[in-house]
């Protein structure tokens, strides 16, 4: 049996100002799990990005629920493009 050929599914980068940058391709679907309460003061939330070539899990926590969210600039642009655009399509 012929060897399946690995492929990528994040490239994660550590950057000197402590931060984290991680580039996935083929994206196909981001969910953000339901806060849950681990003890007073202290939440847990799972984000998962599904690709074509395997997942990626995040396991965050916070001292709040309120601060697993995700803003999505990108939808709105896409709505403003959407309203912009001509009806025919000229």
């Amino acid at each position: 049996m012929k060897p399946v050929a690995a492929k990528t599914v994040a490239a994660v980068s550590f950057h000197d100002n402590h931060s984290i940058s991680m580039d996935v391709e083929q994206v196909r679907e981001i969910a953000l799990g339901r806060p849950i309460r681990l003890e007073e003061g202290q939440w847990f939330c799972e984000l998962v990005i599904h690709s074509t070539n395997g997942t990626v899990a995040l396991q965050l926590l916070s001292d709040d629920p309120a601060h697993f969210h995700i803003d999505n600039e990108a939808e709105d642009d896409l709505q403003t493009d959407a309203l912009a655009a001509p009806a025919n399509g000229d």
